[in-house]
């Protein structure tokens, strides 16, 4: 199988998964945080907001290791991009279309920060 369509993104999850049942079938809904930082004139470091990402499984293995991730967990996800369009009433009445991006995870995986080594005593 090609894989012409793959992202990987590693973020904070927002919420606990919400599973939901379609035709017998179930699927997880959850969204994750990235964040940026960068090091600004003074040396320091500068947080920038976090971006949010919708996540979508279907993949009943997947689905089930959804239920064990708490709110804030690190998690790796693989998976394709989606896009899906839909109409927002802004002022006047007037109508705009737009498009949301969300993620068809296949694999999810914990991605705990590493720790750093603690110092040895001589």
């Amino acid at each position: 199988m090609t894989l012409n369509n793959n992202v990987i993104l590693i973020g904070n999850l927002g919420d606990v998964a919400k599973i939901h049942k379609m035709e017998d079938r179930l699927f997880a809904t959850f969204s994750i945080a990235t964040h940026e930082s960068y090091k600004n004139d003074d040396d320091e470091y500068v947080q920038k907001a976090p971006i949010w990402h919708n996540v979508l499984v279907f993949k009943p293995d997947v689905v089930e290791l959804c239920k064990t991730f708490e709110k804030g967990a690190r998690v790796e996800v693989s998976g394709s991009l989606s896009y899906r369009p839909f109409s927002h009433k802004i002022k006047r009445g007037k109508t705009v279309n737009k498009q949301e991006a969300s993620i068809i995870a296949y694999k999810i995986e914990p991605k705990p920060l590493a720790k750093k080594p603690e110092p040895s005593n001589p």
